[in-house]
């Protein structure tokens, strides 16, 4: 079965090193990488929002077409986000001056048929940890716009119909043992009711 897994979260709170432990630790799979950023349009809101819109449906049909194609007796084809269509509801309001909330209208299209596939993963860290490790990068520049952004990734999570979620707060935590956490809750199998994983874990 194909696995489309997302990482969701601040600047500098782990995605890239979850994402390449992923890949090591599950090397049973082939997974590619993709990576969504920041776009070209930030003078033109209308733009940014309309681009955006159609980048994320496409983004759920790979997710649809790549699933399919292994149904017809391809090898399956496994996915991995750093960043997705969640962040859209978290910057655009902060940093935009639009609600990104249209994606989880998206998202719903689509959360149904890929149920087993699907899996969200959200870290966050307090802020002050976060702030700490900037490389002058990020949108943020002080510590109440850093926990903005946690809040908005926490909310964001909680409102994703995604059904297989794991939310960690790193905390002190270390790579290692954050990637522990995950690859448990990606390697577990469902109950036996067949009741999706929705975890949360606190440092």
């Amino acid at each position: 079965m194909s696995k489309f897994i997302i990482i969701e979260g601040t600047d500098n709170v782990g995605k890239d090193t979850q994402q390449n432990l992923i890949i090591e630790r599950m090397s049973d799979y082939v997974f590619h990488k993709l990576h969504y950023s920041s776009l070209p349009f930030r003078d033109d809101k209308q733009l940014h929002a309309n681009y955006s819109k159609k980048m994320y449906d496409n983004m759920f049909k790979l997710m649809m077409k790549s699933k399919i194609g292994y149904v017809d007796g391809d090898e399956p084809i496994n996915l991995i986000f750093n960043r997705s269509h969640l962040g859209e509801t978290v910057y655009s309001p902060l940093y935009r001056g639009y609600s990104g909330d249209y994606v989880f209208d998206i998202e719903k299209k689509y959360t149904k048929a890929l149920r087993e596939n699907l899996y969200l993963i959200t870290l966050t860290n307090d802020p002050h940890t976060i702030l700490k490790r900037d490389d002058g990068k990020s949108f943020y520049g002080n510590e109440e716009e850093v926990k903005a952004e946690v809040d908005g990734f926490k909310r964001a999570h909680r409102l994703s119909t995604i059904k297989n979620k794991l939310h960690i707060d790193v905390g002190t935590m270390s790579a290692m043992e954050v990637s522990h956490i995950i690859i448990n809750f990606l390697r577990r199998k469902n109950d036996v009711t067949g009741e999706p994983k929705q975890l949360d874990m606190f440092a």
